[in-house]
This record gives C-alpha cells, structure tokens and sequence, in this order.
C-alpha cells in the first residue's frame, strides 16, 4: 500500500514537500468543558418535585410491614431496617440556604446531636452519655424523650400512635437469684452488658456497665421472690446498633434475632452516628436530606417549583405551607425558599399521590410554565422555548389511598388514541392494563397529551436505544420519542421494595431490567389492579407510571439509596437535556493507492458521538471512487468499528512501574499507578456513591474491556463498547515510508532508512484515533477490526465513571494522535504521540513500528515539571509537532495547554522533549500580562531552507500573542545561518525577538481588546521572497462560557509579515493593528453550485502596501506589514480550527456559536483567501457562484455542516475537495500559482 503526499512547484506553509512532511502538525479543537461545547444543551428543562408528607414519612423503620419489631434486636440493624444506623455508610451533614439564598453548612456532634438537624428548636441530646432513645415513630418536630416505649399513651387527635423502639431485652435485661437481702449479683447478657444487682428489703436496685463504653448506670430493677430483674429496655442507654453476623448460629437470616452482635458507638464513629441521629435516622429526615444534598448543585437556570400531598398544594407561591414556591429559575433566593420549605415540612394525613400528580401535570398546561422569565420581572412571552423538556420528581414512602378526578380528554393507557406527532396509540404492553383512573393511568395522559399546543412540536427526542427499526425504538419505554410538550415522571419509593415481590413481576433493583420488566414488555405478564384499596399493586403502580411517561422508577429502602437515588434523577435530567440535535461527525480524507498499482482512491476515516446514545461512538471507513454508468462520483461504506469489536481485546496499561506495557487486567492494575495511587484503587470507587471504596475494581476492568454483563444494573448502559469520538481525527499508519528515501538517508548519514523501509513494508495498515472512552484505539485500517488499545495514566483518576449509572460525559482521550518515523541515533521507528485534551494534563509516546510489537516510549504530565515557579502542563491542548531539530536528534514539540498550575501569572512555554525518551530538552516560557490566565497553543514549526531540520516554530497563546521561538545556535554563520551541525545544545534555543511577541492580536487599535489563539498559524512565505507571513485566526472555544461567543468584539484572521527569518538576532517588531490592510465581508448572499443553494460570501480585495509608496499628493505612505479580516461580530464567529493550503489560496473553517437552545450547537463558514493579501482570490475557489449581481462571481465562503476543522483531499477524478464531517465540497487551486498538479510517492528516490 502507498500513500500519496500532494506537492506543488511553490514553495508555501513553510517548506517543500520533504520538510512538510517531517514537521508532522496536527489539527487543534479546544473544549475545556467536560462535555462538548458545541452540543446543543438546549434550554433549561421545567421542574416540579413532589414530596410525601404523610403521617407514615415519620417512621425510623421501612418497609411499614415491620412495624410490630420495635423491640427486637433486627430491628436496629440496618440488614433488616435500613433506616437503621449503617456503620458501613457515611452520613453528610447536609448544606442548606436561608430564604435570602446564603449557604449555611449544618452541623451535629455526637455530646450535642440535634432532635431535627434542620430545626435545633426541637432540642438535643448527648450521645456520649446514657441518654439515647430509639426513635419509631416520633414526629420530627418533638423530642424522643416527650414519648414513651408503649402504645397506650401519647395519642393524636386522629388517633395515630407515637412511640419509641425498645431496647432488646435479650442484651438489655438480666435476671439474677439472689436469697438474702443486701446481697449484690452479677449477670452478663449476651450483648455483653453486665449487671450488678442487688437485692433489698423492698426489692432490688441494679446498675449497667458495658467494658471501654459506660459504667454503673442505673437501671430499673423488679423482684419477684428470690429472682431480680434488672432492666434498660425501657431506658435511654448509650447510642448503639446491631450487626448481622451469619456465624453466630446456625440457620441465620436476617430475620433471625439471634443471628444479630449488640455493638455501641465507638469514638472513631460517633460523628457519623450523630449526622445519622440529626439528619436521617427516620423517612422524614432522610427524604429532606436526600433532597437537600441533591438540590444543592441543581443549575440556576433550571426552572422549579415543590409541593406536597397534603400540605402545600399549589405552585402558585399564595400557600403559608410552601413558603414562596412560585415556579421560577432556581436562583439563590428561590433556593432559599426551597430550602426553607424542606427545613419546615410536617408530615400527617394520608397519600393522595393522584391527586398530586394532576397537580403537576395541569400546572404544565397554564402558560406560566412555558414563560421566558415565570413570576419574574422580564418579558415573559418572549422565547418560549418549545424544545423545553419538562419533568416531575414523585417521592412516597407508602401507597397511595385516594384517587384523582379523571383530567378532560383523558388518554389512559387503555385506550386508542392518535399521539400529537400522528402516531396512533393501542393497548401495548408494557403500557397497557386494564384498570382505570390509575396514577399510571395520569401520568400516561399528561405524556400523550400536546401540554402547549401553541408550541411548535419541537422537543428533542430522547431515543439513546437503539435496534435498528424506527418503530420498535419509538415503543422501548427506555426511550422518550415525545417531540410534543409533555410531562415525563421520575417516581421514587421509600421502604417499599418488598412489595414488588409478585412472582410474574419481580423488581429486578431498577426500571428497565429483570425478568419482571421483560415480561411486562413481552405481555406475558400483567400490572396488578392497582386503586384506593390497593396496597402492593399501588407500589408497582410507581413502576407503572414511570413507564407510561418515560421515565424511570427507583425503589430505595435506605438514606444512603435515597441520596444516590436523588443524585441519579437529577443527572439523568441532566443527561436528557443535552442530546444532540444529530450526531456530530469529525471526517479526515486521505488518498491512497492500496494496491500498488497506481490507481488512487479517496478514503476517508470517519468518527462520530452521539449524546443521545449513552455516548457511544463509532469509527467508520468510506471510500469514493468513480461510477462510470452515473458519470459521479460514488461513496460507500466500507466498515464500521462498532460493529467489529472483537470477544478478546488487546488492551494496555503501563506496566509495573509505570514502564512498558501490561495487559489491562485487574492484576496488572495493582502494579501501576498514577499520582502514587495504583490504578486498582481507582477503579475499586463507586462512581454512584461519592467515589466510597468497594471491592469491584476487577469487574469494572472487566467492564471498561467490553464485558457487557450487569449493564443497566451494576453499571452503566451501553449501546456499544467503544465510547464517544469528539475532537480526535484519526492517523493513518500505511506500510509505505513517510519520507523521501535518499534525502533521509543522506540527513541522517548512513542507509538506516533503506532497511527500516524493508522492515515495515509488511506491516499491516492501521488507523490510531484517541476516545472518550479511556483509550487510544488503532484499528485495522482494511476490516475495522480493533487490534490494540491503550490507557494513559492521567485518566487512571476518573476511568471508574465510565462505570457509573450516573453518568455525565467526561473527556477521556480526545487528542488527534500524531504520527512520524524517528531515528533514534541506531534504527528509524514509527512512534505515535497522543495528548488528552480536556481528558487530562498529559502526552504520551508509542513506538507502534510493527503492529504486535508496540511498546510504551514515555508519558510526560504536570507532575513532570517539579521546579516550583516553571510553567507547567495544562490540559493538552497543543497537539505536538514531531521534528528533527538541530540538536541532531528528533523532538516533540508542543504548548503547555490550558489551566496549567499558576496559569493566571500570565506565563505560557514552548515545551520540547527528546521524541525516544520523553526527556524535557528546552522548556521555552513566554511572559504575558501577569494576572491573566494564559496557556500557549499548538505549534507551527518552520524549516526555512527545506534541509529537513526545524528552524523555527511560531504559536499563539490565549492572551492573542503570536510568539516565534528560535530553534537555531547561539551564533551563525553569516553565509549558513541554517548550517546543520547536529551538536546544538538545546539551551542555545530561545524565545524570538528578545522574548517579544511578534504581535499582539487584539480587535482595536488601542490593543485592550485581546483576542485569543487557539489554532496553529499557518507560514506562507512572503510574495517578495523575504520571510514569513504568520497567517491565523482568532477565538476561543474552550469552556461553557465560550458557548454563545464573545460578540462583544470582533475575532479577526490575520496575516503577519516576519521579515527577520535569516537567522539573525531579531529586535522587537513591534507590529501595530494600524499598519495593517483591513479586508472585509462585503456581502453575504445565496450562492447556487450544480442546482444546488447554499449561503455564500464575498470579501474585499484590498491591496497590501508591502513597500513604501508615494501617492498622487507626493506623500510617502510607509510600506505595511500584513492584513486582517474581521469576522462576523454579531454571530460570534471566530476561527479555532488550522488551517489548509493549495497553492496560492488558504482554507480555513470559521465556526458560527448557535445560541438558540431549539437549534444545533454550531456551524461553520468554510473560507478561501489569498494569502498574501487576505481578500478575496483571483480565481474561482469554489463551484459556487452569487445567485445575484453582487460585482464579483468570486465566492470567498461558503456556509458547510459540520465542524471540527476540514480536510483538503484529491479525488481519484482529479478534484479536490473540502471536507468537514458532514459534507464535502469540490475546491480549486489558483492555477498561476500551482501548475502542473502531481502526486508524488513518498518512496521514491528519482
């Protein structure tokens, strides 16, 4: 196989054919946010949360069916109850806010813990003393102390019954024989409590020790004859708990008593015994601080508002019970009023969950749910979104007793009906039953129902599942296809999961998974009759109607579940909110002559994400070829990664010692590590509980290396093995020499490259491109087949996330790997260089010669630099150039990245590392405005005399400085300033200018309105054969905030005239905006190509004074010393992509910000200009041509899909084109400037 390199007879970017070839560049894509910034996010969803306040909210047990335990020892464990202290958990004392929006941490301490943590009117108690009480069900806004241990007092005035769990009689009382008065005994308990009794006259007094806890208190004592009974059943005792231990009897359950070891509280764990007391030892506390935690890092943009079932009633904000709930964006005071509400709820009456449900499905059909600025002070009829999702949060700890009224038009789950997009509805499982006026009965009505008919049916569809068949995927409940306004519910319950135990409809621990729901789904089995006399069946109805409205269920029976289960919901909103419009696709073109018979063929390599799709991704192989019956050109799929992935993978992880290469095992996982933790302790985190340590370290390897076992269970569902493809476009590794055979020999001085090109001629081709998913792939570039994986150590950190059910997007390895033949002073070598990105603050280096055979060089990271005030590494941003430089040896050369450590002193550096060893040569710090961050972008590297030796290397920085760095000796030849010796020491390398910019990019001549640089520049050598012009453009891309654009000034291209390149030692140029030529946008209009429309431009055509001149007037104007064009202000538009170049015209992709929610992230102009002046081109670079006279028939842009940076290929037809990842257009080159076009094989020696 050959691989073809396009040349041309001028000499542009900065050096002929060979050269070019060995500076290997790389494209650049800043995305700092940990989710593309360009997906569409879409408009911040509505939300209701609905909270059960019912009598039963205030029991310390679950489920209700263990009532009549209280006594027993199960039931202070959390095996059996577990509302019941869990030492194994970690209870938080939660965060709240006063009504005026303030964060107030809440606290306890174990001599002080809080009746109510949330309301410390209630009273305290110390734990560390003999006073605690076992609470069972006790209002949270008393004192255990005001109740008693029987149900014979403290009634309401409804009858319902407060009182407090005994203490066990089998470890809490003892009996003693004693015969004579003022005689004293002693008698051990089981639980390890020791009596002493003694008898009296009247009777008997006794006290309680427990060994290291307490000492003779007093305990009650009753006799009966010779027998003393010494009781603290009845008492308050020092704060314990029970553990279940099966090796204490024999036939042990949970529901055995015996089975069960009396354990106090220890020092180490008092203070998370007393967040427990304070803040979740009953459903009350628990479900306030569940939703506290969760709440907390709710987005303020979210639009909410909170009810109860019987207390607060309405979302009006005129309710006493819920404080100030009017449904508006969640900003600090209305957080406040959420959290006051949770701080002040009381809990009695009944369930009316139907009734609360109507509630929230009505509120969504009045028109302040869909107002911009609800209950607010802007406009509220402007930007009524209608891609606004909307979503009910239901929490209940019991079935519900009362049903709702039937809402008009009622479209239950039972009947026929068309949907608002026209697709009809029948009876279907595992929708469908045939009980009426259900809650799943509502919450099927408030889904089907069009909420806002005076909204477009423009809601983002939810369909991460996906088979294949448009209808089956519209039908799987795990999808939500509803394009209408519609309600979808999240239904949580507390305490309640031993009552979906029916035997044809288990609950399988969550909504989509198990045989219940596949029977269900199936319609092999049925949803009980659920009503107002229900009980099991009104638990399964939460299941039901999570279904019905595309939701999900959670059935919790535990504080630290609920947490979690609150946490999930809010981030599987979270998710749902940021689907993609469409798949986003990054394509790169390449033509190659695959079987050496010279007949070329357009292939190209094409990566994609889908948000929708759990974040899967693909890697697919296209090729175009001529169809000579259609007279057109013909694409076809040739392979898709996805569907190739193999049962074995060969995936690799540093190996012990962080040296070479290991299989990823969860064995070699304990011998590597990163930042002095070993990647098995990473992986052994809960990604869904706070990151707590467990023991799956070993599945999750298993999981990450494609077991598909326990997805939508244990962990994260996935639609396919390879994660989500963003920023990295793919490198092409053939079996054909990169690089011209004699010139190379002839650098390096020996025929070393003659035999390295024997060597690889057998190699089979891949393709190497970096994923979300943990890894560097390199796939078989002619089956797709994956053949090797890799892991950097910098994800070590967060590779369990991948695991989690919770899942937000994170970047893993989202940098274009970089490829080149090396000679390391004994052979040649292919290694490939890889940076993270927004993954992580690293780069790393594989020899990948011989497919098999690939071996780990080194990883360099923000630990690698420890120098206290050195500039660090950032997030890899700067993709690396991998150069011969004139030290003799061959480097990788690249920026520091962004949000290094220290990064707001203003400095950036210019990192050079030896390409075999990793070893830093030259770290090259600039010096930018102190107190702004700043971090240096991807390098252009420059061989000025086409020697094969880099000279120069150019980069901009986010403060808009475009720096040179000189890679050259200390002193030159004045004959030979380039003279190759091969023995320059790095350090006689320096920063350009006397440690000046060559220019500082700002968008006003003042220079205050700096314009950041984030692409590599492009060199073009200047028209009057005198140094560079340094062409790039401006912008940045690279957080959440960037989403819209910075409209507040314009980005600019630029074009820049180094005239010092001869290797001397250069003054500061000092180049100002005003000795620039401005070209402009002079018009945007329709553009027509083969029948075809599109939105075209056309820019001006100004000439650039390169030399003095002297006008009509007489006077000189001074020569000027370069060009700028100024973007769209007003669209955000900026350039973040490199740019490509054929002949006398430069390529580049603009990118267009789309800050309407409704519509795609982002979209782009594609840009052809002439370099040495910025305008417009001579001759037609594109087919396109203006629909109407608008003075030119020269197109200068054209507006294409897609993003993520263009390519420029050659067609087998002879066409070249331009192709993003969505479409491609046919380009041409200025033919007084390219000549006789022709592809040169890089083998070649004549």
């Amino acid at each position: 196989m050959k691989t073809l390199q396009f040349t041309s007879c001028v000499k542009v970017l900065s050096y002929a054919a060979f050269g070019a070839a060995l500076l290997h560049g790389a494209s650049s894509y800043a995305a700092v946010s940990q989710s593309p910034v360009s997906l569409t996010i879409g408009v911040p969803p509505n939300m209701l949360l609905t909270l059960d306040d019912s009598g039963s909210m205030r029991f310390a047990f679950a489920p209700d069916s263990i009532s009549g335990t209280s006594a027993t020892r199960r039931a202070k464990s959390s095996a059996y109850n577990p509302l019941y202290y869990n030492p194994r958990a970690t209870y938080k004392a939660p965060t709240v806010f006063t009504t005026a929006g303030v964060e107030q941490q809440l606290t306890t301490t174990f001599a002080q813990a809080w009746h109510n943590g949330f309301n410390t009117n209630v009273g305290s108690v110390d734990l560390s003393g003999a006073n605690y009480r076992v609470g069972w069900d006790v209002p949270i806004t008393s004192k255990p102390a005001d109740y008693s241990y029987t149900t014979s007092t403290n009634y309401t005035g409804t009858g319902i019954v407060f009182r407090l769990g005994e203490n066990p009689a089998s470890d809490f009382q003892a009996t003693a024989s004693i015969s004579s008065n003022n005689v004293t005994a002693t008698s051990t308990t089981p639980g390890g409590i020791q009596f002493r009794i003694t008898r009296t006259s009247g009777g008997c007094t006794a006290t309680a020790s427990y060994t290291g806890i307490f000492s003779n208190i007093t305990a009650s004592c009753s006799r009966n004859g010779n027998n003393s009974t010494a009781t603290l059943s009845q008492s308050s005792v020092p704060a314990y708990y029970y553990v279940y231990d099966s090796n204490v009897a024999t036939g042990c359950s949970t529901a055995n008593d015996t089975c069960y070891v009396l354990k106090f509280v220890g020092s180490a764990e008092q203070q998370n015994f007393a967040n427990w007391y304070s803040f979740y030892r009953n459903r009350a506390l628990a479900t306030i601080s569940a939703a506290a935690l969760a709440f907390y890092d709710v987005s303020p943009s979210v639009r909410l508002s909170w009810q109860g079932l019987n207390r607060c009633t309405t979302f009006t904000g005129s309710d006493t019970d819920c404080g100030n709930n009017a449904f508006k964006a969640y900003n600090p005071a209305h957080k406040g009023q959420l959290y006051n509400w949770l701080r002040t709820m009381t809990f009695d009456s009944g369930t009316p969950l139907p009734t609360a449900m109507r509630r929230a499905g009505d509120f969504y059909q009045t028109t302040t749910a869909w107002q911009a600025f609800p209950n607010g002070t802007g406009n509220t009829t402007q930007n009524t979104y209608a891609c606004r999702p909307s979503y009910h949060i239901m929490m209940t700890d019991g079935v519900w007793n009362t049903a709702a009224t039937s809402p008009s038009g009622f479209r239950h789950d039972a009947d026929t009906f068309t949907l608002p997009d026209n697709t009809p509805f029948v009876r279907r499982a595992p929708y469908y039953d045939a009980t009426a006026n259900t809650l799943a009965d509502l919450a099927m009505h408030y889904w089907a129902t069009d909420l806002n008919p005076n909204l477009s049916n423009t809601l983002k569809a939810y369909t991460p599942f996906k088979s294949g068949d448009a209808t089956t995927d519209y039908w799987d409940a795990r999808n939500d296809p509803a394009t209408w306004q519609h309600m979808t519910n999240f239904m949580m319950g507390l305490g309640l999961t031993q009552s979906l135990n029916q035997t044809s409809i288990p609950w399988a621990g969550s909504t989509f998974t198990g045989a219940g729901y596949n029977a269900l789904k199936a319609g092999t089995a049925s949803w009980p009759a659920a009503g107002p006399s229900a009980t099991d069946a009104n638990v399964y109805d939460l299941w039901h109607a999570a279904i019905n409205s595309r939701g999900e269920f959670f059935s919790v029976d535990s504080p630290e579940a609920m947490v979690q289960a609150f946490t999930d919901i809010l981030s599987r909103i979270a998710d749902r909110k940021s689907t993609a419009a469409r798949p986003a696709i990054n394509s790169g073109q390449v033509s190659v002559d695959e079987n050496n018979n010279g007949t070329v063929k357009t292939v190209s390599y094409q990566t994609s994400y889908a948000s929708d799709d759990n974040w899967s991704g693909d890697v697919k192989r296209f090729e175009k070829s001529w169809n000579a019956t259609t007279n057109k050109m013909e694409t076809k799929e040739v392979w898709s990664a996805k569907a190739m992935i193999p049962g074995t993978r060969n995936i690799y992880i540093a190996g012990s010692g962080n040296t070479g290469l290991a299989k990823f095992t969860g064995p070699n996982a304990a011998l590597t590590s990163y930042s002095g933790v070993t990647l098995l302790t990473y992986l052994n985190r809960d990604p869904e509980n706070a990151n707590t340590a467990d023991t799956k370290g070993s599945a999750r390897v298993s999981y990450l290396s494609g077991d598909r076992a326990g997805e939508g269970t244990t962990y994260r569902q996935r639609s396919g093995v390879l994660g989500d493809f963003y920023s990295s476009t793919p490198a092409v590794v053939l079996n054909t020499p990169r690089y011209l055979e004699q010139f190379t020999n002839r650098l390096e001085g020996n025929n070393a490259y003659t035999t390295f090109k024997g060597r690889i001629s057998t190699r089979s081709p891949r393709i190497y491109v970096g994923g979300n998913d943990g890894m560097l792939h390199g796939f078989n570039a002619n089956t797709g087949v994956e053949e090797f994986a890799f892991i950097p150590s910098a994800v070590f950190p967060k590779l369990n996330k991948l695991t989690g059910s919770n899942y937000s997007h994170e970047f893993y390895v989202d940098g274009s790997p970089v490829v080149a033949d090396i000679y390391d002073g004994s052979a040649w070598r292919t290694i490939l260089v890889g940076t993270l990105k927004a993954g992580g603050k690293s780069i790393f280096a594989l020899d990948i010669t011989l497919p098999g055979q690939e071996k780990l060089l080194w990883q360099f990271d923000e630990n690698s630099i420890t120098a206290a005030n050195a500039v660090k590494m950032g997030y890899s941003f700067s993709q690396p150039t991998i150069a011969r430089l004139h030290t003799g040896k061959w480097a990788v050369v690249f920026g520091n990245g962004y949000e290094s450590a220290n990064n707001t002193n203003g400095k950036a550096a210019l990192f050079i590392l030896d390409a075999v060893d990793g070893t830093l040569l030259r770290s090259l710090e600039v010096q930018g405005t102190n107190g702004v961050a700043n971090g240096l972008s991807t390098p252009k590297l420059g061989d000025f005399n086409a020697d094969g030796t880099a000279d120069y290397a150019y980069a901009g920085d986010l403060q808009g400085n475009m720096w040179r760095f000189d890679l050259l000796r200390a002193t030159q030849d004045a004959d030979n300033p380039f003279k190759v010796t091969n023995n320059v020491p790095a350090s006689a390398f320096k920063v350009g200018f006397g440690g000046s910019p060559l220019f500082k990019a700002t968008a006003d001549n003042a220079g205050t309105q700096r314009q950041a640089i984030t692409s590599a520049p492009s060199l073009v050598t200047h028209p009057t054969g005198t140094g560079y012009l340094v062409i790039f453009g401006t912008g940045r891309f690279f957080d959440t905030a960037d989403k819209a654009g910075d409209k507040s000034m314009p980005q600019s291209v630029y074009g820049i005239w180094d005239k010092q390149t001869l290797g001397e030692t250069a003054s500061n140029p000092n180049i100002l905006r005003s000795s620039l030529q401005a070209q402009s946008i002079e018009t945007t209009t329709t553009v027509s190509a083969d029948g075809s429309t599109a939105r075209g431009r056309v820019i001006s055509n100004n000439t650039v004074r390169w030399q003095p001149t002297t006008n009509a007037s007489g006077v000189t104007q001074s020569a000027q010393n370069g060009w700028y064009l100024n973007l769209v202000q007003a669209d955000g538009e900026m350039v973040v992509e490199n740019m490509s170049q054929l002949g006398r015209t430069v390529f580049f992709q603009s990118l267009v910000p789309n800050d309407d929610p409704c519509g795609d992230g982002a979209g782009n102009w594609t840009y052809a200009i002439n370099p040495y002046s910025g305008g417009r081109t001579t001759q037609k670079a594109f087919d396109y041509t203006p629909t109407t006279d608008v003075g030119t028939s020269i197109v200068s842009a054209v507006r294409q899909d897609g993003e993520g940076g263009g390519t420029v290929s050659q067609n087998s037809d002879g066409r070249y084109q331009y192709s993003t990842g969505q479409s491609s257009i046919n380009i041409y080159p200025d033919p007084s400037s390219i000549g006789r076009q022709s592809w040169r094989r890089t083998e070649e020696q004549e």
